[in-house]
Parts: structure tokens; C-alpha cells; sequence
């Protein structure tokens, strides 16, 4: 059992990655955690050729929470590693955010798609140091926010 003070240690090398290697192996110590929340929403499509608006009615999921990269400098993870799948079909738009976590700058690029058939989205975080190389151990926020649907079978 981790005691106050080991849990106080990982939390430290999380939050202010001097060695990045450290702070990759405290995210990786720490349980997985996220937070969602389903909330109704208003999905507006803007036709791009004729100009013409349409509003209806969504689900939206904005579910959170943090990662480090691997050695390659990316880290590959899906929205139902993170949450009880409830048999949501997500669709467009898919919008992530990816902060780096520590005083050492870093950029972060991110890409989000549909799998299984939209049962899920694959998000890939990729980190870079100031020169563009990959990043290694790059502990980071993510936030996605997707539209969904429950399909009802008869």
C-alpha cells in the first residue's frame, strides 16, 4: 500500500517533470482516472456551399483525464479505456485539447478518429521537444468533448 509520502512523491514528479522518466512512471503508478459527463446539447451544421444552417438536438460526452507519452513520444488511448460504455455510437465533431503537465515547454499535436464502427474514438497525442523531435515521458491533460447517440435495437 503507497503511503502518503510515495503518494506525495508521484504526485511531484507529475506535476513538475524535471526528469521526465519519473514522472512518465508516477502517471503510470497512479490508477487510471477520468471524469465524464453526458449532457444534452445543440449540434448546429452550416452547409458550406448554399450557407444553410441546421440545429437539432445531441448528446454530447465530455470526458477528461491524463496520460504520459511513450518512448516514441505518442501515446494511443480510447474514450472506452476511460469510461462504462453504455452502447453510445459517436459521431462528428470530436474535439480534444492536450496540455503538457510540468515547467519544461512541450508541444503537443493531437489526432481523434472513429472506430468499431463509431463505437469509440482512438485519440493519438503526440508530444515534441522545441527542436520537433519526439518527446519521451511527457505527462499531459486530455479533454474530449463528442456528440453521441444511444442506438435502441428492436
Amino acid at each position: 500500500m503507497a503511503t502518503k509520502s510515495d503518494k506525495k512523491k508521484q504526485t511531484e514528479a507529475v506535476s513538475d517533470s524535471k526528469a521526465g522518466e519519473s514522472a512518465a512512471a508516477a502517471v503510470a503508478n497512479f490508477p487510471a482516472v477520468a471524469l465524464n459527463t453526458k449532457m444534452a446539447g445543440v449540434t448546429t451544421k452550416i452547409h458550406q456551399l448554399i450557407k444553410k444552417k441546421a440545429c437539432h438536438d445531441s448528446h454530447i460526452l465530455d470526458i477528461n483525464g491524463f496520460a504520459a507519452t511513450a518512448a516514441n513520444g505518442q501515446k494511443v488511448f480510447r474514450l472506452t479505456d476511460f469510461m462504462c460504455p453504455q452502447g453510445e455510437e459517436f459521431n462528428s465533431p470530436i474535439n480534444v485539447v492536450a496540455t503538457p503537465i510540468g515547467s519544461k515547454p512541450f508541444f503537443l499535436t493531437v489526432k481523434a478518429v472513429l472506430v468499431n464502427l463509431g463505437t469509440d474514438v482512438e485519440i493519438t497525442v503526440f508530444a515534441w521537444d522545441a527542436n520537433g523531435v519526439p518527446a519521451p515521458n511527457v505527462s499531459f491533460n486530455w479533454r474530449c468533448r463528442v456528440n453521441y447517440f444511444v442506438r435502441i435495437f428492436a
